[in-house]
């Protein structure tokens, strides 16, 4: 992140992942917003501005952001699907802090 913005950035979404290490990616007076439940505390740092979100999915919700999905509304962009057999190096890559949604293919239809 930092070759691609050498100075930081104003705004990070913090959806999973060391809170801290993003917030270290923002520009002094940045904002976070983090759906984990991160703390000032846990930031590091006093000046940025840190805006915590608690979600709470409901099936209706949930159903629509499904169909959404499946009809092309909305789009996530998957950087790599594994087969069920690869999932611990899958998860060992989310770990390690790949970036972009992981997939796990369950079956060869």
């Amino acid at each position: 992140m930092r070759r691609e913005h050498p100075g930081g950035v104003e705004a990070v979404l913090h959806f999973a992942g060391d809170g801290a290490v993003l917030a270290a990616l923002l520009t002094p007076g940045g904002r976070i917003a983090s759906t984990l439940g991160l703390t000032p505390e846990q930031l590091g740092r006093d000046d940025v501005t840190l805006a915590p979100i608690m979600a709470s999915p409901a099936t209706a919700t949930l159903a629509k952001l499904a169909d959404a999905a499946a009809t092309g509304i909305i789009r996530v962009s998957i950087m790599r699907t594994y087969g069920l057999e690869d999932v611990p190096q899958g998860l060992a890559d989310f770990a390690a802090g790949t970036r972009g949604k992981l997939a796990v293919r369950i079956h060869n239809d």
